[in-house]
């Protein structure tokens, strides 16, 4: 018997000591993960442990965020531990678990590492050795903002400090992507990843208020001021990544700071501006530290441009100096935050930190110039010298934003001042879109104006670089201009154009004399054209009128046509004018409208489009509306009937020496209105009564607001969110805006997700079809269930009709059980897996009477949810007796 108890003492000795080994052991940590392919994700998993417990992690549970609900930690994956790094700190032991996993499509997903437990004696978390270590990490898969890269943390979560002075401390964050982070400080995590109850701040543990624990959200740097009292000290960090003004990830890093008394006061570094450098030049700061105490510096610096770089910079510990030349590849929108942290040899060592954002600029466009010709400026400039880096879509959304102003303005950027300032008096005119889109025609100028550009590069993140030289031209009018493009008759064959243009009013006649004539070229559509269809008689003299010419046997219906003139000076081509093309009418039918679109290509501005409509039956063609925009739309038509129109442009150069204004006409073209346009969607409700199972849909009548002609209403249903809605009932009265679920029809569950549609009335589609036009899902509504199921604690098998059978009480939203019931030996005495039980007191192999006592079952009830199947399971026991008892619930 002695050894006996010596055994069972040893036994719990053993266990407790295993108990304590394995719950003082984790200081500090963090989650990161970086893209790999599609949904594949590599997750690492840092933590920094007490190396003197005994306890140990070769392997690490995790939750990817996409398990199942409830998943038993016995079925979750488990990493393998692939480094261990003891030289961190005193007692400090990092631990680093790797893992790739496979996302099934978009969606928010947090990872989950818990492990018991935390180490003792931490003065902010009360029996710190008694609680769970908890971190995460928020992974974001949307199509909106594409892949992401969490930030990545280069500075160690185990920090020192000294009583009665400030501690300073930057995680040195990191950001592959170039997205924008943000700081805050959260509680420490505990069970389930839920903020630890007995965790306070450290500035909160003490009575004092002349202490505080601060963070900048913006760069990450903490500021405690100052510690009062020695011990160990957990914080957590939470860093955001937004891009786009979107939020696309997140990470929390535990961290443990301790504090003891010293006589240390920490460094200083002298503050540093941030910088803006453009790809290519050469670039370099040093840093400036002192020590109140003339203690020896050691400077560290960390940041993406030491290491996540194509082209890294370079850090000389020794003279302090930070150098750089970054290429096209470092190029990007966000700045790249760089931490530098200057760290005394005092017995106790402190530390200070500055952080310096450093953007790098795309670089400016090289060689621009501007070419006056006719009425406009042609502007040129060299494909862009970061062309080859790009990928194919890369390369495709690089854009060129033209800025344009009256004369020079001597325009020299200072440091980081991007773009062009409105100060300058500079304003957009336009852009071209494509690494290799490097040409723009600048249009409807005065003549004997200086027009001077610069050229901004746009890269496909959002960066701009800087502006470009200023580069200018004058504008002359040495080359014919377009002034006439009309549509005279409207014919597939016989149909005819009239074409004018100005003379080359400033052409120099000495260097280009007499005799002179002119040539008149042709394409169809809106290309340059190449036909030549005329040839002017020549003149010894420049005619200083309009010169008009009658295109006849074109076909003026089907298509549109453009022109340019060249002037030819003693057989010497002086310059050609832009093309002019007809205003090429398009119509389109819709409900109880038509919408016209007027494309042209002019050098003109046309200001008002005037449009002619003849309606059916009638003869003449009638003004109907005018337009300041090529697209107009004719409404308070009667659907199913024809209706012609042609449009007259007004238009003008807004200089002298040009006809003004400009009228040209478009061909005459035909449509009939249809409704095509569906109603608009109905705003829905859904009233759910789950006790008694009962959906009521209600929604609006769109009649009332939005749409005149709904007839009928769609109801869609899907029995969860994952699969697709499916139309269950038409309403054919407008005015009828309720319906109430078949809860019976679908196993007596109203979980499910439901839409509702609106129908138009029959229209005659073009294709001569009867047909109805239905509106987008309204507002896509998910209900779930409240399942229930409860059971008694006490029955009698007794054959005297009351209480002859073990059963639940009343029930609902439940799809199976598993039930098996156990006498107080353990053995098996009862199981079903129906909902009902009907359990008689019998045992199931014998088929005798089970004695009275007590019984203990577990069960597992399968509920009908949302989301499917939903497990719940609990235990209980049974009262098996002789006689009448009253029930009640457990």
């Amino acid at each position: 018997m002695k050894k006996l108890l010596n055994g069972i003492w040893l036994l719990a000795l053993l266990s407790l000591l295993s108990l304590e080994a394995s719950a003082t052991h984790n200081r500090a940590g963090e989650i990161t993960y970086e893209h790999v392919s599609g949904f594949t994700y590599r997750v690492i998993i840092t933590t920094y442990t007490k190396e003197s417990a005994l306890a140990d992690r070769p392997w690490l549970k995790l939750k990817w965020g996409d398990e199942a609900p409830n998943t038993p930690d016995n079925e979750l994956d488990s990493l393998q531990r692939d480094e261990i790094d003891p030289s961190i700190a005193f007692d400090v032991q990092r631990n680093t678990y790797t893992g790739l996993h496979t996302y099934s499509g978009p969606g928010a997903f947090t990872i989950v590492v818990e492990d018991p437990n935390r180490n003792d004696g931490v003065n902010n978390i009360i029996a710190s050795v008694d609680q769970i270590f908890c971190i995460s990490s928020m992974i974001i898969i949307s199509p909106l903002t594409g892949q992401n890269n969490s930030a990545v943390l280069l500075n160690d979560p185990i920090q020192d400090a000294c009583i009665y002075q400030p501690w300073i401390y930057n995680p040195a964050a990191y950001d592959p992507d170039g997205d924008l982070l943000l700081y805050s400080l959260v509680p420490c995590m505990g069970d389930d990843c839920i903020p630890l109850l007995g965790w306070d701040s450290p500035e909160l543990w003490t009575s004092e208020t002349t202490d505080t624990f601060t963070i900048d959200p913006e760069t990450g740097t903490i500021t405690w001021d100052t510690p009062l009292y020695s011990g160990e000290y957990n914080i957590a960090i939470k860093i955001e990544e937004y891009r786009g003004g979107f939020l696309v990830g997140s990470i929390i890093r535990d961290m443990q700071i301790t504090v003891v008394t010293c006589n240390n006061q920490p460094p200083n570094i002298n503050p540093l501006p941030d910088f803006c450098i453009e790809a290519g030049e050469y670039f370099e700061f040093q840093a400036i530290a002192t020590d109140p105490d003339d203690d020896n510096l050691i400077m560290e610096a960390f940041g993406g441009p030491l290491s996540n770089v194509v082209h890294p910079a370079t850090f000389q510990p020794n003279i302090r100096k930070f150098t750089w030349t970054p290429q096209c590849e470092e190029v990007r929108e966000a700045a790249y935050t760089l931490t530098l942290q200057v760290t005394d040899d005092g017995y106790i060592p402190l530390s200070n930190v500055e952080t310096v954002n450093i953007t790098v600029v795309a670089p400016r466009v090289e060689n621009p110039t501007a070419t006056a010709q006719g009425s406009s400026i042609s502007l040129n400039w060299d494909v862009h010298e970061c062309s080859d880096i790009f990928t194919p879509y890369q390369a495709s959304e690089i854009r060129y934003k033209i800025y344009r102003r009256n004369n020079t303005f001597g325009f020299n950027p200072s440091d980081c001042e991007l773009g062009v300032p409105e100060y300058t008096g500079y304003t957009q005119v336009g852009e071209t879109q494509g690494i290799n889109s490097t040409t723009f025609v600048d249009t409807n100028l005065q003549f004997g104006s200086v027009y001077c550009y610069m050229v901004v590069t746009c890269w496909f993140d959002g960066a701009i670089s800087y502006a470009s030289e200023e580069f200018c031209d004058t504008l002359r009018k040495d080359v014919p201009i377009m002034t006439k493009a009309s549509v005279d008759f409207t014919d597939p064959v016989n149909g005819q154009m009239s074409v004018c243009w100005s003379p080359p009013h400033d052409l120099d006649t000495l260097v280009f004399p007499g005799p002179f004539y002119y040539e008149l070229y042709t394409s169809p559509g809106f290309t340059e054209p190449s036909t030549l269809i005329y040839t002017s008689s020549v003149s010894p003299f420049l005619i200083w009128g309009d010169t008009c010419f009658v295109h006849e046997n074109v076909n003026t219906q089907d298509i549109g046509h453009s022109y340019h003139v060249k002037l030819i000076a003693n057989n010497v081509d002086t310059g050609t004018s832009r093309k002019a093309t007809s205003v090429f009418l398009q119509t389109a039918p819709a409900d109880n409208s038509v919408i016209l679109q007027m494309p042209h290509d002019v050098p003109w501005t046309n200001v008002t489009y005037e449009i002619y409509r003849r309606d059916p039956d009638a003869t003449d063609f009638v003004l109907v509306g005018t337009s300041n925009t090529s697209t107009y739309t004719d409404t308070a038509l009667v659907n199913n009937l024809e209706y012609c129109y042609k449009v007259r442009t007004v238009g003008s150069f807004f200089v002298d020496l040009i006809t003004d204004p400009i009228i040209n006409w478009s061909q005459e073209t035909c449509e009939t209105p249809y409704d095509l346009n569906p109603p608009c969607p109905p705003v829905l409700t859904v009233d759910d009564d789950c006790i008694n199972i009962t959906n009521e849909l209600v929604w609006n009548n769109p009649n009332n607001g939005c749409a005149d002609d709904v007839t009928a209403y769609n109801v869609y249903y899907a029995p969860n969110a994952s699969e697709e809605l499916q139309l269950i009932a038409t309403i054919n009265d407008p005015n009828d805006t309720t319906f109430i679920f078949p809860a019976e029809e679908y196993n007596f569950s109203i979980a499910g997700c439901y839409a509702i549609t609106a129908l138009d009335s029959l229209n005659l589609w073009p294709d001569g079809s009867l047909n109805r036009n239905e509106s987008d899902f309204s507002e896509i509504i998910c209900i779930d269930n409240c399942p229930e199921y409860f059971l008694p604690n006490i029955f009698s098998p007794n054959n005297d009709g009351v209480n002859d059978l073990f059963v639940p009480f009343p029930y609902r939203y439940v799809e199976s059980i598993d039930l098996i019931i156990f006498n107080r030996w353990g053995m098996e005495v009862f199981k079903t897996t129906d909902p009902d039980i009907n359990w008689d007191g019998k045992n199931f192999e014998s088929g005798n009477i089970s004695p009275d006592g007590a019984y203990y079952y577990t069960i597992k009830v399968n509920t009908k949810r949302l989301n499917g199947t939903e497990t719940l399971q609990f235990s209980g026991t049974i009262q098996l007796q002789d006689g009448k008892q009253p029930l009640s619930s457990e």
